[in-house]
């Protein structure tokens, strides 16, 4: 009997066998390639009297939602079928599994379902590697848990997991053969695009407004300085419901009084001290490296990720910014491997206690920073981001940057006006930085200009003043940084009091695993789009928000309900709650959905699309397909008709105005083929002996249309699969393959 340890990939196995030395050889170090497993699609939960499009799938139909699954379906991936063999043969002699997925929900899940796929009963253990390095691997190892321990956490994956798919084949089949055209949705992907749709909407609908400032030149023994008029109210006439000063004449009247004799009335100075800032959490590494390097949300994620896998540096999903209090003892052996400048090493203190190291603030995960491994031979984008993460970490025991925080009134010309100002005591930390300022510090650029030091009572002089026109700005373009933000702190895009205060405390939109992949998603499903750094949504994207607003299902855009889902899921993932708690309202909410739809109206064709788009009932499919007459990109003038079923038939060809016969009809196969071995995806199907053009003898599987060579060994089993090609809809058919030449 064996030890067997399932990793959650090829590198995180290899870095376990490493890190345990020759302590390795005691078990049996195999590993999935993420999930090993899928939910089955809806086909799977379809009766088999649902008519079957040309290519053995089952047509999308209005009458057949919601489809609500009373018991789920998992099959193995096509490309991992090998590999779960070969954990389920392991699994026959082990007497002890360890699960070695990644520190986080998904990875509990990925494991635990392979487990139950091969209804494994003997002993489970969980080790918890939140990082890759030897001294961590070790560590990890020597603090075993039992897998029951987590089971919440796999709980909560797989709700999130029926939850999406139930949202997802429910809301995206409906809205899609409502309207003729794939308008895909998601219970994260479709607020996040709404955040983006909104922000869009409001800077293009934005009104500038005129207001004034006023500034008094003050000149003092100590040097000169600038001061803002303080009104002593706001809500008289010449000013806005904000507040601003708006009357021209009223300023330029308070600006002809800076001249002349004048008095500090106050003066205040106050030594302030700010620590180094928080290490990174992903969000907020994100958030700088879009605003510094350009760098979209998933390619951070992807660089942090190669870091990690290098053993470079911690774990990279983590939403928090703080570290356990027991790893400070490990800081000398960390900065050692660390690149600091000489000037710097000298200003270290090991024994600082910064406030990042807080047991009390600990999620699942710490903040990322490096393991003190060498990190020699980076480049590019890997380069840049543990520059970032490097000298996060070696801030936090370098001195506080310490300064003198400066505020005087001054009373001229019968009004008072306002200067601040700061002194630099000792620049501390900031040193590390140079004259780089960090995108996270407060840009008040007021608070940092110049103000000398004056003490109260001591006579200015007014040398005049000046009536600054300015404008009101638009909100920004949403970037990738700014965008994760946002889905980080949800709470500021609602406006409803008692949500807000309570999404505050608990939610985000989406997790730090998932959010930049969100963002690619919306991306190729052509709702945004790229300019430079900034994100925009598209006609599409627009269409569909403002289609969900008209027929009374906004809450699928409303970020709010889904922050809600997503503190359910994390309190299940807490025990706090059972899983059932929200997958049920989550059921009941598409439920009701669906019935909107089907009562509604159709979506209109995106503003700024295809303007000769007409749609009409499909006249093949019935029912509730419907058919939309297109032009060709390629040639102008050239029309065609696409049904909303896209695998149900080939395009239409345009008949005077009217859908007519589809392109390449061909007459039925009725020529009778040997069968073959069972197809590999399709349970019992047998396949059928083919011949390919020049003779050579192929086995094709007439249910779902994969294709395979017979096998090099042993012709009468199955080889290689044929590759696979992207079709228009975007889903991948070996249909559509062509056969590779054999070597």
């Amino acid at each position: 009997m064996t030890t067997v340890i399932i990793a959650e990939k090829p590198s995180m196995a290899r870095a376990i066998r490493e890190g345990l030395g020759s302590a390795a050889s005691r078990f049996e170090i195999t590993n999935a390639f993420g999930h090993i497993l899928e939910q089955a699609e809806p086909d799977a939960y379809l009766p088999d009297s649902v008519p079957k499009t040309a290519r053995g799938k089952k047509v999308w139909r209005m009458e057949d939602l919601p489809i609500l699954p009373a018991e789920w379906k998992k099959f193995p991936k096509r490309d991992a079928k090998d590999q779960l063999q070969k954990i389920g043969s392991l699994l026959k002699t082990a007497d002890t599994v360890i699960n070695a997925g990644d520190p986080d929900r998904e990875g509990q899940l990925l494991i635990d379902e392979i487990l139950e796929h091969f209804r494994y009963r003997g002993r489970v253990q969980r080790v918890w590697l939140k990082a890759l390095d030897a001294e961590n691997v070790r560590k990890a190892f020597a603090a075993l848990d039992s897998n029951e321990k987590y089971r919440h956490l796999r709980d909560a994956a797989e709700a999130r997991s029926q939850s999406d798919w139930v949202v997802g084949m429910n809301l995206s089949r409906a809205v899609t053969v409502k309207s003729g055209d794939l308008f895909p949705l998601g219970r994260v992907q479709t607020p996040t695009l709404a955040l983006v749709v909104r922000r869009d909407l409001a800077i293009e609908h934005f009104i500038p407004r005129d207001y004034f400032e006023v500034f008094a030149q003050c000149q003092h023994a100590n040097g000169a300085f600038l001061a803002k008029w303080e009104p002593k109210g706001t809500d008289g006439p010449g000013f806005d419901a904000e507040g601003r000063l708006i009357d021209r004449k009223l300023a330029d009247a308070i600006a002809a009084k800076a001249s002349g004799p004048g008095r500090v009335s106050r003066f205040e100075s106050k030594e302030q001290k700010q620590a180094a800032p928080l290490p990174f959490s992903l969000s907020a590494l994100q958030k700088v490296a879009s605003a510094r390097f350009g760098m979209s949300a998933q390619q951070v994620l992807d660089t942090c990720q190669s870091l990690y896998e290098k053993k470079i540096t911690t774990y990279p999903r983590t939403d928090c910014r703080y570290l356990p209090e027991e790893q400070h003892s490990d800081a000398p052996r960390i900065l050692r491997t660390l690149p600091v400048p000489d000037a710097i090493k000298g200003m270290l203190d090991t024994g600082r206690k910064h406030p990042a190291w807080n047991n009390a603030r600990i999620t699942a995960h710490n903040a990322i920073i490096p393991t003190g491994q060498s990190a020699a031979g980076l480049g590019g984008d890997e380069a840049k981001l543990f520059d970032l993460i490097w000298k996060s970490y070696v801030a936090l025991f370098l001195p506080e940057y310490r300064y003198r925080s400066l505020s005087a009134l001054v009373d001229l010309g019968g009004e008072t006006w306002k200067a601040t100002g700061r002194q630099d005591i000792d620049p501390g930390w900031k040193r590390l930085y140079g004259n780089t300022t960090l995108d996270e510090e407060d840009g008040d650029d007021e608070a940092r200009a110049p103000l000398p030091v004056l003490q109260t009572g001591d006579a200015v002089h007014g040398q005049g003043g000046q009536a600054q026109a300015k404008q009101t700005k638009p909100p920004a373009r949403f970037t990738d940084g700014s965008l994760i933000e946002a889905m980080s702190n949800i709470h500021k895009f609602v406006e409803e009091p008692v949500a807000k205060a309570k999404l505050k405390e608990t939610s985000g939109l989406g997790t730090e695993a998932t959010r930049a992949s969100t963002i690619e998603g919306l991306i190729q499903r052509q709702y945004l789009q790229k300019k430079g750094k900034q994100l925009l949504s598209t006609a599409k994207g627009r269409a569909l928000i403002a289609y969900l607003e008209s027929q009374g299902l906004a809450e699928f855009a409303d970020p709010a309900t889904t922050a809600r889902w997503e503190d359910l899921l994390s309190a299940v993932a807490e025990g706090r709650v059972p899983a059932e708690k929200l997958t049920a309202a989550v059921a009941d909410t598409v439920r009701a959905a669906v019935a909107k739809l089907k009562q509604g109206t159709a979506l209109a064709s995106p503003a700024g699309g295809n303007k000769k788009a007409v749609t009409l009932p499909c006249p093949l499919c019935k029912g509730d397909a419907t058919v939309r007459r297109l032009e060709s990109k390629k040639k102008k003038g050239l029309f065609f008709w696409a049904c909303s079923n896209q695998d149900a038939h080939p395009l239409l060809a345009d008949d005077h105005g009217k859908p007519g016969e589809p392109f390449g009809t061909r007459q039925p196969d009725n020529r009778t083929y040997d069968k073959g071995p069972d197809c590999a995806h399709c349970q019992g199907a047998a396949t059928q002996v083919r011949a390919t053009s020049t003779g050579k003898p192929y086995y094709r599987c007439p249910s779902c249309s994969a294709a395979f060579w017979p096998d090099r060994d042993d012709p009468l089993k199955l080889g290689a699969e044929w590759p696979k090609q992207e079709t228009a809809s975007g889903s991948r058919s070996a249909r559509a393959g062509k056969p590779r030449k054999r070597a």
